[in-house]
């Protein structure tokens, strides 16, 4: 795991350049191309790249905010295509799991979801649908 890797709590990723304001930015992609996930052929090529935001976690008080450069890739054994799967991230979702735990604990531990509102920008219903899950 490279050191931005163990600061973001991802691996295998390599950073490409931080943007600070109100909120940090961080810009990465892949360093790794995986095997297929339907066959496990190993050489497989990137058709397309595509950009992936989320909601990471919190320094301070400022929101991590991760844009990550994710391949769509080919497999010219089995002729399908998959997109590149991030530990850490779920499929189709625009927080990571470290977000999510977080936004839980938060409510769990007693702020209000109108509090998570305003310091993580997340919405009411999506904090309560969260700590649902959580307590699933």
């Amino acid at each position: 795991m490279s050191h931005a890797g163990t600061i973001l709590g991802i691996s295998e990723l390599e950073v490409e350049r931080i943007e600070r304001d109100d909120n940090i930015r961080v810009y990465a992609r892949p360093t790794k191309r995986p095997s297929c996930i339907h066959c496990n052929y190993s050489s497989v090529k990137i058709k397309a790249t595509y950009q992936r935001t989320l909601k990471h976690t919190r320094q301070g008080n400022q929101l991590i905010t991760l844009h990550l450069r994710a391949p769509k890739y080919y497999c010219p054994q089995c002729q399908r295509y998959f997109r590149h799967r991030f530990k850490g991230v779920r499929p189709r979702f625009r927080s990571s799991e470290a977000f999510r735990l977080e936004v839980f604990e938060a409510h769990d531990g007693g702020v209000t979801q109108r509090k998570i509102t305003r310091t993580h920008g997340i919405s009411a219903a999506t904090t309560e649908r969260w700590y649902q899950s959580f307590c699933e």
